[in-house]
């Protein structure tokens, strides 16, 4: 601060913006859990192929995780964080998924600290491993799928959300299908179908499309392009070999798929299913749900502590609930602009605050509309 002048005074600055400082939420942050050769057990922060390879993640050390990296960032298209947690080939999906293991995803949750919003699981287990028989997936899939619950409830628990993506590793593709959205669990999804003929799930091409754009943006928005790649497999075989009813069926099963579009060239994704028929059944309602939350509780976390009027009767003034309610409507419309159609915050007023010390508040999201179908009546006429 300069030297004062003249008298002895006591200056003041009056600084504004104060009250309707920006929370900054990020849309998208990835991490990916995979099997590792030299990197078992370290969490590593990357931001684009070559910084990877210098750290390690080359072809001859680390093949299975280096094919992952240079896919997520062949379709992101620039620097961006990956944080990575690599395992060893023992380890399988479901433990990775598995809310007691802290050696899993779990691990790789605690070090970022909230940071990560969507997270890969992917494997290659030793070439002893053989699946469970009569599955179309590996029936390690299956019970990832169901592990993954708990661990993603309390992350949300701790104002931490996170949606996970797993890999839909094909076994039989002669089987009959698993319909992960009877598994109930919305926080997470089965990518199905690869780049690679080997029954492998390209997590990592889904990783990068989610987070290379905003929550709300569904991995399949045409106005983004066709993916990356120039084939694409379910197990062994190529996508163009299955009838379009085989896999509207995947789609309907609830599995994360690929498909090409009538007059567009290249690879797309499908719907972005989520392993539920509910609220949450697509990945962007729960991402964008999960957004909500971290800039609710960025906003609401300062007032802990602080004081509110109360009326007579020992409730929340309502003044000082609907300026609490102004607040967070604020901030959400702010950091969510374009990305949901409205927002309604509501502090209820019929709670004894002086006895509980507890306050309320209840947030409503009003996404977007997607157009997943269009119809058109097409026809010849006399006259226009």
């Amino acid at each position: 601060m300069a030297q004062g002048t003249g008298t002895p005074k006591v200056n003041v600055v009056v600084t504004n913006g104060n009250l309707q400082r920006q929370v900054q939420v990020l849309d998208g942050v990835a991490g990916l859990v995979g099997t590792s050769v030299s990197k078992i057990g370290e969490i590593v922060t990357v931001y684009n192929y070559d910084d990877a390879v210098a750290k390690g993640y080359t072809v001859a050390d680390e093949p299975f995780l280096n094919k992952a990296i240079q896919l997520f960032y062949q379709e992101l298209g620039g620097n961006q964080a990956l944080t990575i947690l690599g395992v060893e080939d023992t380890m399988t999906l479901t433990q990775m998924a598995t809310a007691t293991n802290t050696n899993g995803l779990k691990k790789l949750l605690l070090a970022a600290q909230g940071e990560i919003t969507v997270v890969g699981l992917i494997r290659q287990p030793a070439e002893a491993y053989t699946p469970a028989e009569d599955h179309f997936l590996d029936d390690d899939v299956e019970s990832a799928l169901l592990a993954s619950k708990t661990l993603a409830q309390y992350q949300q628990s701790i104002n931490k959300p996170v949606r996970i993506l797993i890999e839909g590793r094909v076994a039989d593709l002669t089987a009959d299908v698993f319909e992960p959205n009877t598994a109930a669990n919305g926080y997470a999804g089965i990518v199905l179908g690869s780049n690679l003929n080997d029954g492998s799930g390209a997590v990592a091409l889904a990783l990068a499309r989610a987070v290379k754009y905003g929550a709300h943006v569904k991995l399949g928005n045409g106005q983004n392009g066709a993916l990356s790649i120039s084939q694409a497999y379910i197990g062994d075989k190529p996508l163009e070999d299955f009838f379009p009813e085989e896999l509207d069926a995947f789609a309907n099963a609830g599995y994360i798929i690929m498909h090409r579009r009538d007059g567009a060239a290249g690879y797309y994704f499908g719907r972005d299913n989520m392993a539920s028929d509910d609220d949450f059944r697509i990945l962007v309602h729960g991402r964008l749900v999960d957004k909500a939350q971290r800039v609710a509780v960025a906003t609401a976390t300062p007032l802990l502590e602080t004081t509110v009027r109360v009326d007579d009767d020992g409730q929340i003034n309502a003044t000082d609930a609907k300026h609490l309610e102004n607040e967070i409507s604020q901030q959400l419309l702010s950091q969510m602009a374009g990305q949901v159609s409205n927002v309604d915050v509501n502090v209820p007023t019929d709670v004894d605050i002086v006895n509980t010390s507890t306050g309320e508040i209840e947030v409503k999201i009003l996404p977007l509309g997607y157009l997943t179908w269009l119809q058109v009546t097409i026809g010849l006429t006399s006259n226009i």
